[in-house]
């Protein structure tokens, strides 16, 4: 058994870097689990509490009392639990479905240690989001550094035999370590050197693959044709192995999956996904400045009349007229309600974007740091993520008025190419918002909607299904990146492209003549009230 283990940096990004050169490198390390001769004394369940300091949950255990089951599942302090399940079988020692099972039928016990599963390739460290926190040893045990976890929960949601678990105290996420600490030192894990029946081996993966297969061949000799070997690829194989006497039917062993397997979801939320998020924001960024150098600032051309109200006016009175200035008569575009409701919107959004990002790829996780670190941003990213939606649907009910499509801006939209080109006078006459206006802020209303409720099984990952939590982190980081890029736009077109606007939001007033050029017909609504 090999006594070294180094770091494989696949590490929290899923991404890897270099193996440390060590002993261990080769096939990595295994633990076989014999449930055929596992008797269920739960005394790996006691060296593992006794060894990793843990704790058992008398409130939580108590749920199980018409078992022999300890508790009804892991939890944050209990990391390994024997699994009872009774199961009819006829007389071919075949298991039966319990509607087909005669009464008085002859019941097996199936017993199975449940623990991390310490995958080749582990579900939980592709979906973590935290450099550092998860790491995969040369030895093939997978370990997570609990002072980098960040307790966003996603290696729940990425491990296909659920194993990792949540503790609300520390807000950290912990699991079996395989004892990495005995192993480093030489040791076997805790558990294994506790089994009074041999049922559980420790050592190369190669060696205990081979005792593995040998064993099933004698219960299949001994009358069970469905005995084999668990050890499922589609995670790459797993650092933890079974013999099982109904390998045919795993999930009867406590629910142990048929077939694992990393996810498509994920594969595609970690993959496709993010590359393609980053190649979107560089393609919208080096749009916005081509059209800069191209078209440059929307300015508002000045009346004749108001050029020669203001020309008569700094001759006569020049002192007067550049401190109070003479270009028109101003108009109020934004109330203070607006404005402050508007600028909830924007300081939210920016938050829940940068803590975001951080989250959504470990090479921004600095932006994490820059915002109080990874722990404080998963706290408060959910919280601040309902106010942006909530300030969102205040604006929605204060300006559904205005922001209903109609056909003069459909015929807008038809000359959207003049607009973005700086054909003003080629473009129809607007309302208080134009076509574009008003389709960017209904599609962030739509994004904020999809976000919120995409982001609530993130939110709760122990109380929503993982199925539905995959679904979640895929359609929660897709809409995030339209969202953004939607944002990048409004940006764009607000401080480098329409002249006026950001002081508009700003101090809540435009010019006549900047409401005529760019909302002709909301102009002609105020100039008459």
């Amino acid at each position: 058994m090999s006594g070294h283990l180094d770091v494989r940096r696949i590490s929290a990004t899923g991404e890897g870097s270099a193996v440390r050169e060590g002993e261990g490198q080769g096939e990595g390390l295994c633990m076989l689990i014999d449930t055929t001769t596992c008797i269920g004394c739960k005394a790996c369940e006691i060296a593992c509490v006794e060894w990793n300091d843990l704790r058992v949950e008398p409130e939580y255990a108590q749920r199980v009392l018409d078992s022999y089951q300890t508790m009804p599942d892991m939890t944050p302090s209990y990391w390994n639990l024997i699994r009872f399940d009774e199961v009819p079988v006829g007389a071919d020692r075949k298991p039966l479905a319990p509607e087909a099972a005669a009464e008085g039928a002859a019941v097996q016990w199936l017993m199975r240690k449940d623990m991390c599963m310490h995958c080749a390739e582990p579900g939980c460290l592709i979906a973590c989001p935290a450099e550092g926190a998860i790491v995969q040893y040369t030895s093939g045990i997978v370990d997570f550094a609990q002072e980098h976890c960040i307790g966003c929960g996603y290696c729940m949601t990425g491990c296909p035999f659920d194993i990792p678990k949540f503790d609300p105290v520390s807000r950290r996420v912990y699991k079996c370590t395989m004892c990495s600490d005995r192993v480093s030192n030489g040791l076997g894990p805790a558990c294994v050197k506790a089994c009074p029946t041999g049922c559980l081996e420790f050592g190369s993966k190669g060696e205990m693959l081979e005792r593995a297969r040998r064993r099933a061949g004698q219960v299949r000799a001994e009358g069970f044709d469905g005995a084999g070997v668990y050890d499922p690829p589609g995670v790459g194989g797993t650092g933890v192995i079974y013999v099982l006497h109904h390998a045919d039917k795993p999930e009867l062993y406590g629910g142990l999956p048929r077939d694992p397997r990393i996810d498509p979801q994920l594969r595609l939320w970690k993959g496709p996904l993010k590359v393609l998020g980053g190649v979107l924001f560089g393609l919208s960024l080096a749009a916005a400045a081509l059209h800069y150098l191209k078209v440059g600032r929307r300015r508002v051309p000045e009346a004749r009349e108001a050029r020669e109200r203001r020309e008569l006016h700094e001759a006569r009175e020049p002192h007067e007229a550049r401190a109070e200035g003479a270009a028109g008569r101003e108009i109020v575009r934004y109330t203070l309600s607006e404005r402050a409701v508007h600028w909830t919107v924007a300081f939210t959004f920016l938050y829940l974007a940068l803590t975001g990002l951080g989250l959504f790829t470990p090479k921004l996780s600095w932006l994490l740091t820059l915002l109080g670190g990874g722990q404080v941003a998963r706290e408060w990213h959910p919280i601040v993520g309902c106010v942006f939606t909530g300030a969102v649907l205040v604006q929605l009910l204060r300006w559904l008025r205005d922001l209903t499509i109609t056909p003069g801006d459909r015929l807008w939209l038809r000359r959207i190419r003049d607009y973005m080109a700086g054909r003003d006078a080629q473009v129809p006459p607007s309302g208080r918002f134009n076509a574009g206006q008003k389709l960017l802020f209904w599609l962030q209303v739509l994004l904020g909607l999809v976000l919120l409720a995409s982001g609530v099984p993130i939110w709760f990952p122990e109380e929503i299904p993982r199925w539905l939590r995959l679904w979640a982190v895929v359609i929660h980081s897709a809409s995030a990146v339209a969202s953004i890029l939607a944002l990048i736009l409004h940006v764009y077109m607000a401080l480098f492209v329409t002249q006026g606007a950001l002081r508009a939001m700003v101090e809540g007033k435009v010019s006549e003549e900047w409401a005529r050029h760019h909302h002709a017909k909301w102009a002609e609504e105020k100039l008459r009230e």
